[in-house]
């Protein structure tokens, strides 16, 4: 007998978030049938929670059918998904993080629209903050920082997607050559730098596939108190910054010296702009938190710079990896 062919693979890497990932899981397990085989893998990235008990109860319970867990040593983000492309079949491959929770509609949405669009490579729909144990909420301003998504009411073509539930058809990544060589490295253990989600959508543009944002994929990102603080969101947004240089260059066909000229005008068109938000904020006695994220955004820029300097393999890699994809295929 033939095997059932997977239509999308649901690939959820985790590191020591058990208690969300719980409700991860069980949002997954209430999803409406789709009408075709799928499959969710969890990839526990050296947990030392109750991952593994977590996931486990999930699977004898069988209220998702095709549920895995699988073990990566490589602490990363990135070497985590890889590790889940590799470990699944799946026409498409979803992203979601331990800390999402889909609405009952996702997944079939999703399939519905990736069917539809047969030049799209990848699509994501509205990932909306969930605060929660005493969160004090961000204005929307500043959802960026937190992985949040919404582009309207309409389907439309974007240049980029965050990584919370990101949808990918798994023959345009693997054209990117991201399954085999990835540029930047994402989120390692609790270091916040990043980066990786938008290098996919950069990759997959640069050859020839559509990015969608859909309104029908509906994603809640519960964000807790911890990560709303002054001390934490600092954190993020220099991490963030960091990752904007190395991003940007990716694509820059210029040269080195013109690219980093550009960054540092850049960085210092956001230093003048954070600074003044900075000095507005504490006279009025507004929430600071929000001029917080554009400063430590831009000081994480001239971080970036410094390392865009031992790292000049970056600028314009996107383009070669394309080049070099085209000359061996």
């Amino acid at each position: 007998m033939l095997r059932e062919k997977i239509k999308i693979s649901v690939v959820i890497c985790t590191y020591n978030n058990s208690s969300l990932l719980d409700r991860t899981l069980e949002c997954l397990s209430c999803q409406k049938n789709p009408g075709v085989p799928w499959e969710v893998l969890v990839v526990d990235n050296n947990c030392t929670d109750d991952t593994l008990l977590v996931a486990n109860r999930h699977k004898t319970s069988n209220k998702i059918e095709r549920l895995r867990i699988v073990s990566e040593a490589r602490q990363g983000l990135t070497p985590a998904r890889q590790r889940g492309v590799n470990e699944t079949e799946g026409e498409w491959l979803a992203f979601v993080d331990d800390d999402c929770l889909l609405d009952q509609s996702w997944l079939i949405n999703a399939i519905c629209f990736a069917d539809a669009h047969p030049s799209c490579g990848a699509l994501g729909g509205i990932v909306r903050p969930k605060w929660e144990g005493g969160a004090e909420a961000l204005p929307d301003s500043v959802g960026w920082a937190l992985a949040c998504q919404d582009h309207g009411s309409t389907a439309c073509e974007i240049w980029g997607l965050v990584g919370a539930g990101i949808v990918l058809r798994r023959s345009a990544l693997e054209q990117t050559g991201w399954t085999k060589r990835p540029l930047l490295a994402d989120r390692i253990g609790n270091k916040l730098v990043s980066g990786g989600d938008t290098e996919i959508s950069l990759r997959l543009l640069a050859c020839g596939w559509e990015v969608w944002y859909t309104p029908q994929c509906v994603i809640d990102h519960i964000i807790p108190a911890r990560r709303t603080s002054r001390s934490y969101l600092k954190r993020l947004s220099f991490g963030l910054g960091i990752s904007q240089v190395l991003v940007d260059a990716l694509t820059f066909e210029n040269g080195f010296s013109a690219c980093l000229a550009k960054s540092a005008k850049s960085a210092l068109r956001q230093t003048v702009r954070a600074l003044k938000d900075v000095i507005r904020d504490r006279m009025n006695g507004s929430d600071r938190r929000p001029s917080l994220i554009g400063l430590h955004f831009a000081l994480g820029n001239w971080a970036g710079i410094g390392r865009l300097a031992f790292r000049r393999s970056l600028v314009g890699a996107v383009t070669r990896s394309l080049y070099a994809s085209i000359s061996n295929s």
